[in-house]
Protein backbone atom coordinates (compact mmCIF):
# COMPACT_ATOMS: atom_id res chain seq x y z
CA UNK A 1 0.00 0.00 0.00
CA UNK A 2 1.27 3.48 -0.88
CA UNK A 3 0.31 6.37 1.40
CA UNK A 4 -0.04 9.85 -0.06
CA UNK A 5 0.65 11.45 3.32
CA UNK A 6 2.23 10.18 6.50
CA UNK A 7 0.51 10.47 9.87
CA UNK A 8 2.59 12.27 12.48
CA UNK A 9 3.55 10.10 15.47
CA UNK A 10 5.21 10.85 18.78
CA UNK A 11 5.21 9.41 22.29
CA UNK A 12 3.48 11.98 24.49
CA UNK A 13 4.15 10.30 27.83
CA UNK A 14 6.04 7.34 29.24
CA UNK A 15 5.39 6.04 32.77
CA UNK A 16 7.53 3.44 34.54
CA UNK A 17 6.89 1.62 37.83
CA UNK A 18 9.48 -0.77 39.30
CA UNK A 19 11.02 -1.10 35.84
CA UNK A 20 14.75 -1.84 35.96
CA UNK A 21 16.20 0.97 38.12
CA UNK A 22 13.10 3.23 37.88
CA UNK A 23 10.82 3.06 40.92
CA UNK A 24 8.28 5.60 39.67
CA UNK A 25 8.89 7.91 36.73
CA UNK A 26 6.86 9.80 34.15
CA UNK A 27 8.46 11.47 31.16
CA UNK A 28 6.54 13.82 28.92
CA UNK A 29 7.66 14.90 25.47
CA UNK A 30 6.47 16.42 22.25
CA UNK A 31 7.49 15.95 18.63
CA UNK A 32 11.16 16.37 17.77
CA UNK A 33 14.30 15.24 19.56
CA UNK A 34 14.26 13.94 23.14
CA UNK A 35 17.76 14.03 24.64
CA UNK A 36 18.45 11.69 27.58
CA UNK A 37 21.70 12.87 29.12
CA UNK A 38 23.76 11.28 31.88
CA UNK A 39 26.74 9.16 32.76
CA UNK A 40 26.86 5.46 31.94
CA UNK A 41 24.85 2.97 34.03
CA UNK A 42 22.33 5.59 35.20
CA UNK A 43 19.31 4.24 33.29
CA UNK A 44 19.30 5.99 29.93
CA UNK A 45 19.15 2.75 27.94
CA UNK A 46 16.39 1.42 30.20
CA UNK A 47 14.08 4.17 28.96
CA UNK A 48 14.65 3.22 25.33
CA UNK A 49 14.17 -0.45 26.21
CA UNK A 50 10.82 0.39 27.82
CA UNK A 51 9.61 2.15 24.66
CA UNK A 52 10.83 -0.71 22.47
CA UNK A 53 8.99 -3.21 24.68
CA UNK A 54 5.75 -1.30 24.16
CA UNK A 55 6.35 -1.33 20.40
CA UNK A 56 7.41 -4.95 19.94
CA UNK A 57 6.55 -6.84 23.13
CA UNK A 58 10.15 -8.00 23.52
CA UNK A 59 13.71 -6.78 23.96
CA UNK A 60 17.12 -8.40 23.62
CA UNK A 61 18.73 -7.30 26.87
CA UNK A 62 16.67 -9.49 29.22
CA UNK A 63 17.41 -13.16 29.86
CA UNK A 64 13.85 -13.50 31.09
CA UNK A 65 10.82 -11.33 31.83
CA UNK A 66 11.70 -11.21 35.54
CA UNK A 67 14.75 -9.10 34.65
CA UNK A 68 12.46 -6.13 34.06
CA UNK A 69 11.37 -6.09 37.71
CA UNK A 70 13.61 -3.82 39.78
CA UNK A 71 15.64 -5.64 42.43
CA UNK A 72 14.12 -3.47 45.16
CA UNK A 73 10.60 -4.71 44.27
CA UNK A 74 11.35 -8.43 44.21
CA UNK A 75 10.65 -9.00 47.91
CA UNK A 76 7.17 -7.50 47.72
CA UNK A 77 4.13 -9.76 48.18
CA UNK A 78 3.45 -9.39 44.46
CA UNK A 79 6.57 -8.39 42.54
CA UNK A 80 5.73 -6.50 39.37
CA UNK A 81 6.94 -3.91 36.89
CA UNK A 82 4.84 -1.73 34.65
CA UNK A 83 5.41 0.42 31.58
CA UNK A 84 2.75 2.59 29.99
CA UNK A 85 3.08 4.86 26.99
CA UNK A 86 0.62 7.16 25.25
CA UNK A 87 1.37 8.00 21.63
CA UNK A 88 -0.19 10.60 19.39
CA UNK A 89 -0.95 9.05 15.98
CA UNK A 90 -2.31 11.66 13.62
CA UNK A 91 -5.63 12.81 15.09
CA UNK A 92 -5.83 9.88 17.53
CA UNK A 93 -4.06 8.65 20.63
CA UNK A 94 -3.24 5.11 21.70
CA UNK A 95 -2.09 3.91 25.12
CA UNK A 96 -0.17 0.66 25.43
CA UNK A 97 0.44 -0.79 28.87
CA UNK A 98 2.75 -3.66 29.78
CA UNK A 99 2.65 -5.31 33.20
CA UNK A 100 5.27 -7.87 34.18
CA UNK A 101 4.03 -10.05 37.04
CA UNK A 102 6.60 -12.02 39.04
CA UNK A 103 6.24 -15.39 40.72
CA UNK A 104 8.74 -17.01 43.08
CA UNK A 105 9.47 -20.64 42.28
CA UNK A 106 12.01 -23.39 42.71
CA UNK A 107 14.25 -21.75 40.11
CA UNK A 108 13.92 -18.26 41.54
CA UNK A 109 11.78 -15.40 40.29
CA UNK A 110 9.97 -15.99 37.00
CA UNK A 111 7.49 -13.65 35.36
CA UNK A 112 4.94 -13.25 32.61
CA UNK A 113 3.91 -10.23 30.51
CA UNK A 114 0.39 -8.86 30.18
CA UNK A 115 -0.60 -6.17 27.67
CA UNK A 116 -3.44 -3.69 27.40
CA UNK A 117 -4.26 -1.38 24.52
CA UNK A 118 -6.47 1.56 25.51
CA UNK A 119 -7.34 -0.31 28.69
CA UNK A 120 -8.37 -3.56 26.96
CA UNK A 121 -6.36 -6.74 27.51
CA UNK A 122 -4.57 -7.86 24.34
CA UNK A 123 -2.11 -10.52 23.35
CA UNK A 124 1.46 -9.34 22.93
CA UNK A 125 1.35 -10.04 19.20
CA UNK A 126 -1.72 -7.80 18.90
CA UNK A 127 -0.23 -5.03 21.04
CA UNK A 128 2.89 -4.97 18.85
CA UNK A 129 2.86 -2.19 16.29
CA UNK A 130 0.28 -0.04 18.07
CA UNK A 131 3.30 2.20 18.70
CA UNK A 132 6.02 1.62 16.09
CA UNK A 133 9.67 2.14 16.96
CA UNK A 134 13.13 1.37 15.61
CA UNK A 135 16.02 0.92 18.04
CA UNK A 136 19.63 1.76 17.09
CA UNK A 137 22.27 0.55 19.56
CA UNK A 138 26.05 0.35 19.77
CA UNK A 139 25.64 -3.43 19.41
CA UNK A 140 24.14 -3.08 15.94
CA UNK A 141 27.38 -4.12 14.26
CA UNK A 142 26.42 -7.62 15.41
CA UNK A 143 23.76 -7.47 12.68
CA UNK A 144 26.67 -7.66 10.26
CA UNK A 145 29.32 -9.73 12.05
CA UNK A 146 27.27 -11.64 14.63
CA UNK A 147 25.36 -14.91 14.65
CA UNK A 148 22.27 -15.46 12.43
CA UNK A 149 19.96 -15.36 15.47
CA UNK A 150 20.47 -11.61 15.81
CA UNK A 151 19.49 -11.05 12.21
CA UNK A 152 16.37 -13.18 12.64
CA UNK A 153 15.42 -11.08 15.68
CA UNK A 154 15.91 -7.98 13.54
CA UNK A 155 13.38 -9.36 11.04
CA UNK A 156 10.95 -10.49 13.74
CA UNK A 157 10.95 -7.16 15.61
CA UNK A 158 10.37 -5.27 12.38
CA UNK A 159 7.74 -7.51 10.79
CA UNK A 160 5.98 -8.18 14.09
CA UNK A 161 5.15 -4.46 14.25
CA UNK A 162 4.06 -4.32 10.61
CA UNK A 163 2.07 -7.56 10.40
CA UNK A 164 0.22 -9.08 13.36
CA UNK A 165 -0.38 -12.34 11.47
CA UNK A 166 3.40 -12.65 11.20
CA UNK A 167 3.82 -12.13 14.94
CA UNK A 168 1.24 -14.81 15.72
CA UNK A 169 2.92 -17.22 13.28
CA UNK A 170 6.34 -16.67 14.88
CA UNK A 171 4.90 -17.31 18.34
CA UNK A 172 3.12 -20.51 17.29
CA UNK A 173 6.05 -21.68 15.17
CA UNK A 174 8.41 -21.47 18.13
CA UNK A 175 6.11 -23.68 20.18
CA UNK A 176 5.75 -26.20 17.34
CA UNK A 177 9.52 -26.48 16.84
CA UNK A 178 9.96 -26.99 20.59
CA UNK A 179 7.41 -29.82 20.56
CA UNK A 180 8.93 -31.38 17.44
CA UNK A 181 12.43 -31.25 18.92
CA UNK A 182 11.20 -32.91 22.12
CA UNK A 183 9.64 -35.70 20.05
CA UNK A 184 12.85 -36.12 18.02
CA UNK A 185 14.77 -36.68 21.26
CA UNK A 186 12.18 -39.22 22.47
CA UNK A 187 12.43 -41.11 19.18
CA UNK A 188 16.22 -40.98 19.46
CA UNK A 189 15.93 -42.58 22.92
CA UNK A 190 13.41 -45.20 21.76
CA UNK A 191 10.42 -43.64 23.52
CA UNK A 192 8.60 -42.35 20.41
CA UNK A 193 7.56 -43.42 16.90
CA UNK A 194 8.59 -41.76 13.64
CA UNK A 195 5.00 -41.45 12.38
CA UNK A 196 4.22 -39.23 15.39
CA UNK A 197 6.16 -36.54 13.48
CA UNK A 198 3.45 -36.32 10.78
CA UNK A 199 1.29 -33.94 12.81
CA UNK A 200 4.17 -31.66 13.84
CA UNK A 201 5.61 -31.59 10.31
CA UNK A 202 2.31 -30.31 8.91
CA UNK A 203 1.89 -27.76 11.72
CA UNK A 204 5.44 -26.54 11.27
CA UNK A 205 5.17 -26.27 7.48
CA UNK A 206 2.03 -24.15 7.74
CA UNK A 207 3.46 -21.58 10.17
CA UNK A 208 6.88 -21.66 8.48
CA UNK A 209 5.34 -20.73 5.15
CA UNK A 210 3.64 -17.68 6.65
CA UNK A 211 6.97 -16.57 8.15
CA UNK A 212 9.14 -17.31 5.11
CA UNK A 213 6.80 -15.64 2.64
CA UNK A 214 6.56 -12.52 4.79
CA UNK A 215 10.35 -12.38 5.11
CA UNK A 216 10.90 -12.92 1.39
CA UNK A 217 8.44 -10.18 0.43
CA UNK A 218 9.90 -7.78 3.00
CA UNK A 219 13.50 -8.38 1.90
CA UNK A 220 12.64 -7.52 -1.69
CA UNK A 221 11.64 -4.08 -0.42
CA UNK A 222 14.18 -3.83 2.39
CA UNK A 223 17.19 -4.53 0.16
CA UNK A 224 16.41 -1.48 -1.97
CA UNK A 225 16.07 0.76 1.07
CA UNK A 226 19.30 -0.59 2.61
CA UNK A 227 21.23 0.05 -0.59
CA UNK A 228 19.95 3.59 -0.85
CA UNK A 229 20.62 4.31 2.82
CA UNK A 230 24.15 2.93 2.62
CA UNK A 231 24.92 5.03 -0.45
CA UNK A 232 23.81 8.13 1.41
CA UNK A 233 25.80 7.32 4.54
CA UNK A 234 28.97 6.35 2.68
CA UNK A 235 28.93 9.09 0.08
CA UNK A 236 28.16 6.44 -2.56
CA UNK A 237 31.64 4.98 -2.24
CA UNK A 238 30.46 1.37 -1.91
CA UNK A 239 27.52 -0.80 -2.94
CA UNK A 240 25.69 -2.61 -0.14
CA UNK A 241 23.49 -5.60 -0.99
CA UNK A 242 21.08 -7.25 1.42
CA UNK A 243 19.26 -10.49 0.58
CA UNK A 244 17.17 -13.20 2.22
CA UNK A 245 18.95 -16.55 2.74
CA UNK A 246 16.15 -19.00 3.62
CA UNK A 247 16.53 -22.54 4.98
CA UNK A 248 13.50 -23.87 3.17
CA UNK A 249 12.93 -26.74 0.74
CA UNK A 250 15.51 -27.58 -1.94
CA UNK A 251 15.55 -25.21 -4.93
CA UNK A 252 13.24 -22.76 -3.17
CA UNK A 253 14.83 -19.36 -3.65
CA UNK A 254 13.63 -16.21 -1.89
CA UNK A 255 11.87 -15.14 -5.08
CA UNK A 256 10.07 -18.47 -5.42
CA UNK A 257 9.01 -18.42 -1.77
CA UNK A 258 7.61 -14.90 -2.19
CA UNK A 259 5.52 -15.71 -5.27
CA UNK A 260 4.40 -19.33 -4.84
CA UNK A 261 0.92 -20.28 -3.60
CA UNK A 262 1.06 -20.94 0.13
CA UNK A 263 -0.25 -24.49 -0.28
CA UNK A 264 2.59 -25.34 -2.67
CA UNK A 265 5.23 -23.93 -0.31
CA UNK A 266 3.73 -25.79 2.68
CA UNK A 267 3.77 -29.07 0.78
CA UNK A 268 7.39 -28.59 -0.29
CA UNK A 269 8.62 -27.93 3.24
CA UNK A 270 6.56 -30.77 4.72
CA UNK A 271 8.12 -33.11 2.13
CA UNK A 272 11.61 -31.92 3.05
CA UNK A 273 10.94 -32.46 6.76
CA UNK A 274 9.81 -36.02 6.08
CA UNK A 275 12.78 -36.71 3.79
CA UNK A 276 15.21 -35.44 6.45
CA UNK A 277 13.71 -37.23 9.44
CA UNK A 278 16.66 -39.57 9.92
CA UNK A 279 19.06 -36.63 10.03
CA UNK A 280 16.83 -34.68 12.44
CA UNK A 281 16.41 -37.69 14.72
CA UNK A 282 20.16 -38.25 14.81
CA UNK A 283 20.67 -34.59 15.74
CA UNK A 284 17.71 -34.48 18.11
CA UNK A 285 16.93 -31.15 16.49
CA UNK A 286 14.99 -29.68 13.56
CA UNK A 287 17.59 -28.62 11.01
CA UNK A 288 15.35 -26.93 8.40
CA UNK A 289 12.93 -24.04 8.58
CA UNK A 290 12.80 -20.29 9.27
CA UNK A 291 14.46 -20.71 12.68
CA UNK A 292 17.63 -21.40 10.64
CA UNK A 293 17.22 -18.48 8.20
CA UNK A 294 19.86 -15.83 7.66
CA UNK A 295 20.50 -12.63 5.72
CA UNK A 296 23.23 -12.28 3.11
CA UNK A 297 25.14 -8.98 3.22
CA UNK A 298 27.61 -8.01 0.54
CA UNK A 299 29.73 -4.88 0.47
CA UNK A 300 31.46 -4.08 -2.79
CA UNK A 301 30.84 -7.64 -3.92
CA UNK A 302 32.44 -9.23 -0.83
CA UNK A 303 30.81 -10.71 2.30
CA UNK A 304 30.46 -7.79 4.72
CA UNK A 305 31.08 -9.91 7.83
CA UNK A 306 34.44 -11.14 6.57
CA UNK A 307 35.90 -8.25 4.63
CA UNK A 308 34.35 -5.02 5.92
CA UNK A 309 36.28 -2.82 8.34
CA UNK A 310 34.76 -1.82 11.67
CA UNK A 311 33.69 1.52 10.21
CA UNK A 312 32.16 -0.18 7.17
CA UNK A 313 30.29 -2.63 9.39
CA UNK A 314 28.89 0.26 11.43
CA UNK A 315 27.73 2.03 8.26
CA UNK A 316 26.11 -1.18 6.97
CA UNK A 317 24.29 -1.69 10.29
CA UNK A 318 23.03 1.90 10.26
CA UNK A 319 21.83 1.38 6.69
CA UNK A 320 19.85 -1.67 7.85
CA UNK A 321 18.19 0.34 10.62
CA UNK A 322 17.32 3.14 8.20
CA UNK A 323 15.87 0.51 5.87
CA UNK A 324 13.80 -0.87 8.76
CA UNK A 325 12.48 2.62 9.38
CA UNK A 326 11.43 3.04 5.77
CA UNK A 327 9.77 -0.37 5.58
CA UNK A 328 7.69 0.27 8.70
CA UNK A 329 6.78 3.65 7.30
CA UNK A 330 5.69 2.14 3.97
CA UNK A 331 3.58 -0.53 5.70
CA UNK A 332 1.87 1.66 8.30
CA UNK A 333 1.71 5.13 6.77
CA UNK A 334 3.44 6.44 9.91
CA UNK A 335 7.01 7.35 10.67
CA UNK A 336 8.19 5.14 13.54
CA UNK A 337 9.66 6.66 16.67
CA UNK A 338 13.45 6.35 16.52
CA UNK A 339 15.51 5.30 19.53
CA UNK A 340 19.25 6.02 19.30
CA UNK A 341 21.21 4.46 22.16
CA UNK A 342 24.50 6.35 22.25
CA UNK A 343 25.22 5.44 18.61
CA UNK A 344 26.29 8.99 17.77
CA UNK A 345 29.01 9.02 20.42
CA UNK A 346 31.22 6.76 18.29
CA UNK A 347 30.98 9.06 15.27
CA UNK A 348 32.86 12.24 14.45
CA UNK A 349 30.94 15.49 14.00
CA UNK A 350 30.66 15.12 10.22
CA UNK A 351 29.33 11.55 10.42
CA UNK A 352 26.87 12.50 13.20
CA UNK A 353 25.48 15.22 10.95
CA UNK A 354 25.20 12.76 8.06
CA UNK A 355 23.33 10.22 10.21
CA UNK A 356 20.95 12.77 11.70
CA UNK A 357 20.19 14.22 8.28
CA UNK A 358 19.43 10.72 6.94
CA UNK A 359 16.86 10.08 9.67
CA UNK A 360 13.26 10.98 8.97
CA UNK A 361 11.11 10.86 12.08
CA UNK A 362 8.59 12.94 13.96
CA UNK A 363 10.30 12.02 17.21
CA UNK A 364 13.75 10.66 18.02
CA UNK A 365 14.97 9.68 21.50
CA UNK A 366 18.74 9.94 21.86
CA UNK A 367 20.91 8.89 24.80
CA UNK A 368 24.32 10.45 25.33
CA UNK A 369 26.74 11.10 28.18
CA UNK A 370 27.77 14.43 26.64
CA UNK A 371 25.41 17.27 25.61
CA UNK A 372 28.28 18.98 23.80
CA UNK A 373 28.04 16.38 21.05
CA UNK A 374 24.98 18.31 19.85
CA UNK A 375 25.12 21.88 18.62
CA UNK A 376 23.19 24.69 20.30
CA UNK A 377 20.40 24.77 17.72
CA UNK A 378 19.79 21.02 18.07
CA UNK A 379 19.67 21.25 21.88
CA UNK A 380 17.30 24.21 21.64
CA UNK A 381 14.89 22.10 19.57
CA UNK A 382 15.02 19.14 21.97
CA UNK A 383 13.22 18.10 25.11
CA UNK A 384 16.08 17.30 27.48
CA UNK A 385 16.18 15.10 30.56
CA UNK A 386 19.09 14.56 32.93
CA UNK A 387 19.25 10.91 34.05
CA UNK A 388 20.83 10.08 37.42
CA UNK A 389 20.45 6.72 39.19
CA UNK A 390 17.02 5.91 37.77
CA UNK A 391 15.59 9.40 38.09
CA UNK A 392 14.87 11.59 35.05
CA UNK A 393 14.65 15.34 35.58
CA UNK A 394 13.64 17.73 32.82
CA UNK A 395 16.32 20.30 32.11
CA UNK A 396 16.41 23.55 30.20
Amino acid sequence: MVFDTLATVHLRSLTLTNFRNYRAQTIEAGPGPVLLLGENAQGKTNLLEAIFLLATGKADRADGDADYIGWYARDEAQPFAQVSGTAVRGDDEVTVELTVVGKEGARGLTASKRFKVNGVARRGTDAAGQITAVLFTTDDMDLVRGAPGGRRRYLDAMLGQADRQYGRAVSKYGKVVTQRNALLKRIQEGDGERDELDFWDDEMAREATTIAQARALALAELSSYAGEGHARLSGEREQFELAYAPRFAEDWTAERIATAPAEEAEAALAEKLRANRSRDIAAGNTLSGPHRDDLSMMLGGEPAASFASRGQQRTAALAMRLAETRLLQSRSGERPILLLDDVLSELDASRRETVLSAIEADQVWITSPDPDRFDASFRASATMYAITDGVAKKSA
